[in-house]
């Protein structure tokens, strides 16, 4: 793997530098051609907003009017519509608290309060962890204010919508999935998670959220998750850099630091501040947190990082050969050191065992020596979800890739 060459993708950094540091853009690119890969990859990457702002000057300048009108609207469009449902949270979340409730808010509209200007960072959603005992007074009041509850009884995550004004909540039980052999026992580092919660101002309220320490390291372990399987964006690296300027004097680097290594995410998280500091302009971290970093010595090269994340979209979801490819990363998340290297992780994966296949085909728990006809199965329900077998070879090697990328970063050795 390489760093980043392409001339679209060292204009849409220098955008996002240039927003976060409330600069003004360079213009990099002259060909239309390149403008639209930019604009494609903003909007994969779920900052085309952001984008459009700090570039609009410059383009204006210099006779750009044509470039910039093909993403105005779009952009527009977007910021209003996040404006409204911001606005709309907060009225539902004060609802929650007078009805005695106490959910923490984490990611979402807290992240977007530490941009120059919070309504060009978009989300999906916005995502609450609820103690279990609020769990059914906060689904009353969501289903009184005419929100729909999309499977009351799945595991983890319960997903609420209003089809009105296109609100959509994930409310939590644990942040990771707790059956998750690979990240399950994250859950231990937040049993504290509601002693504590402290209270947040954002722009028309307050919220209960994470302390920031919590949040911080909530943050760097959810784009972990998201690294594990087929990747993550851009925008969670500037969640991340800009949260470690704001709150990072408030952290204990000590114990996050041993956190992060237990959770095999330090020299990960170490080169997404890097990254920051890099190619962003986000470099006012605190002197725990330099000196924490520079304790990587050569290991802090985000380089191959940053090409991984530009390439996979927002959460992996560039392509479905890329999404596809986490079955090889997670079986080799699980197998750990390795054992019996490469060939043995991409057997694995074609040809799991047989605990692992018991949800998608339960005929196994009765007749467990059909294993091979589900194998069978298995491969040719995969072949039709990702258009062929050209397109699972392409998994394939997306997958060996990413898998040296974990090794590079000291996820597996």
């Amino acid at each position: 793997m390489k760093a980043p060459v392409e001339r679209y993708e060292q204009q849409l950094l220098e955008a996002l530098r240039a927003f976060l540091q409330s600069e003004p853009a360079r213009l990099l690119l002259t060909e239309k051609e390149e403008w639209a890969r930019l604009w494609e990859a903003a909007a994969q990457q779920k900052v085309l907003p952001m984008a459009a702002d700090a570039l609009a000057p410059a383009l204006r300048t210099g006779g750009g009017e044509a470039i910039l009108a093909a993403v105005r609207k779009t952009a527009v469009q977007t910021m209003t519509v996040q404006f409204h449902r911001s606005a709309i949270f907060l009225e539902l979340y004060q609802k929650l608290l007078e009805k005695g409730t106490r959910p923490l808010v984490v990611k979402g509209i807290l992240c977007r309060e530490l941009y120059p200007k919070p309504d060009l960072r978009i989300s999906a959603d916005e995502d609450l962890l609820v103690a279990g005992e609020e769990l059914p007074t906060v689904l009353a009041v969501l289903r009184k204010a005419g929100m729909t509850v999309e499977d009351p009884d799945a595991e983890q995550v319960l997903a609420c919508r209003d089809s009105r004004t296109g609100l959509y909540l994930e409310l939590h039980r644990t942040l990771f999935p707790a059956s998750s052999e690979v990240y399950g026992g994250l859950n231990r580092f937040f049993d504290d998670a509601f002693t504590c919660a402290v209270e947040v101002p954002v722009e028309g309220g307050h919220v209960w959220s994470l302390c920031p320490e919590s949040h911080l390291l909530y943050l760097i372990l959810h784009s972990f998750k998201h690294f594990l399987h087929s990747g993550f964006g851009i925008r969670q690296v500037c969640d991340i850099c800009l949260f470690t300027e704001a709150y990072g004097a408030e952290v204990n680097w000590n114990r996050l630091a041993d956190r992060l290594a237990k959770a095999r995410a330090d020299v990960f998280a170490a080169n997404l501040l890097a990254i920051g500091r890099e190619h962003l302009g986000v470099s006012r971290y605190p002197e725990a947190a330099e000196a924490w970093m520079a304790g990587f010595g050569d290991e802090l090269d985000c380089g191959d990082l940053l090409a991984d994340l530009l390439a996979s979209g927002i959460y992996g979801s560039s392509s479905l050969s890329r999404q596809h490819s986490s079955l090889i990363t997670l079986n080799a998340v699980k197998a750990g050191t390795g054992s019996g290297g490469g060939a043995h992780r991409v057997l694995r994966t074609v040809f799991p065992p047989r605990k692992d296949l018991l949800r998608a085909y339960p005929y196994l728990e009765r007749y467990p020596w059909l294993l091979p006809a589900a194998w069978v199965q298995r491969i040719g329900r995969y072949q039709n979800q990702s258009g062929g077998t050209e397109s699972a070879r392409e998994s394939l090697s997306i997958g060996t890739q990413r898998v040296e990328l974990l090794k590079k970063y000291r996820v597996i050795r």
